[in-house]
């Protein structure tokens, strides 16, 4: 999840505003268009095929405008908001990168809502609210407003995107979390009737090879890419993806502590946790080894819903990227924070497939295929 805290400037105003972005209820907006037909539960749902970057980042294709402008973005489950780089960031690297322009859209809409987003690090981003055709899976979702990157802190676009060659960020979080008070892409694909329900599902793969690096289906799941059934676990803060984890378990030893709050992060590759448990897991698992020895290491077992949910050395290790014999562990310290212990990221998500569940509230778990 990008942490941030958001400042919104009406041009009008003459001071800025300070918005806690938890604080904020999301009105509901109606939309003068014909609503389509929902898709039948029984066809094939929407989806988007993303791209692996070297198993750091998963990023898919999305269009802007019209006619339409492509983009490549990260799936960020934390925030409800979109952003593009625009044509008037002119820092390098902005110009590495796709950059919406809006004097090429004829279906453009202005707003007189400027934005400095403020991520924790003390990095930085400036832009504006902008309004037009957003294209995803195919599903043209009219009168989406997005934000306008137009000047970002030195290197910060590196340091979100870890160098992948994307354009900007989507985010499929609730609503309610919204920074700009405008609805949401998932909100408005709803109230469009372009998907039946405010459900969408992640499947990851490790494998750079593989034919299908990921996909990101809207309205529901794809059955075809997950064993059995899934296994719910209620949302215990709506707002975010935030559960209560059971346990988790290295030679029956419970690392969880007295507390398991847990929140999925598609766009974090590690699994993190407080300092002082990481400490204690360092002393179970090595952090760094030979790529051949690692099948000595133990399974970490995540308890969820009564349920053992398992990852092996090759899932929680990967290769040094300067020394591809040497590997590491995936399992990290973090930032200790009161109402979140524990992070589970796309070393996690690659072995699970995850359906998350706004209509109740809920994430499914089933073993990816």
């Amino acid at each position: 999840m990008f942490h941030l805290f958001v400042v919104a400037m009406a041009l009008f105003m003459t001071s800025d505003a300070y918005v806690d972005r938890n604080s904020i209820q999301q009105p509901s907006k109606k939309i003068d268009i014909d609503l389509r037909k929902v898709r039948s539960l029984n066809d094939n749902l929407p989806s988007v095929l993303l791209s692996n970057y070297k198993n750091i980042k998963y990023y898919g294709n999305i269009t802007i405008g019209t006619p339409p402008q492509t983009f490549r973005v990260i799936f960020d489950i934390g925030s409800p908001n979109l952003w593009i780089l625009s044509k008037k960031c002119n820092s390098p690297a902005c110009l590495k990168r796709n950059r919406y322009d809006s004097t090429k859209s004829s279906t453009y809409i202005a707003s007189n809502t400027s934005f400095h987003m403020k991520y924790s690090g003390g990095y930085h981003i400036e832009g504006f609210l902008s309004t037009d055709i957003v294209n995803i899976a195919g599903l043209n979702v009219q009168n989406q407003t997005f934000i306008e990157v137009s000047n970002h802190q030195v290197s910060i676009v590196e340091r979100l995107f870890l160098y992948a060659p994307v354009d900007g960020i989507l985010g499929l979080g609730y609503s309610d979390i919204s920074v700009d008070r405008e609805t949401p892409l998932l909100d408005n694909m709803i109230a469009q009737g372009l998907v039946s329900s405010p459900i969408f599902s992640f499947y990851l793969n490790r494998d750079t090879s593989a034919e299908l690096s990921g996909k990101l289906t809207l309205g529901g799941s794809d059955s075809a890419l997950y064993e059995g059934d899934f296994t719910y676990i209620p949302i215990s803060r709506t707002g975010h993806w935030q559960f209560i984890m059971d346990k988790i378990l290295i030679n029956d030893i419970n690392i969880c502590g007295e507390s398991c709050e847990t929140i999925i992060e598609l766009e974090n590759r590690f699994i993190m946790g407080p300092r002082k448990n990481i400490t204690f897991i360092d002393t179970l698992i090595q952090t760094s080894m030979d790529c051949d020895q690692i099948s000595q290491l133990p399974t970490i077992q995540f308890i969820l819903g009564g349920k053992a949910f398992n990852l092996t050395s090759k899932d929680y290790m990967f290769p040094h990227y300067l020394n591809k014999t040497i590997c590491l562990s995936g399992v990290v310290n973090r930032f200790d924070r009161d109402d979140i212990n524990w992070i589970l990221g796309s070393i996690f998500i690659s072995r699970y497939y995850i359906e998350f569940d706004m209509k109740n509230n809920r994430l499914g778990f089933a073993l990816a295929k």
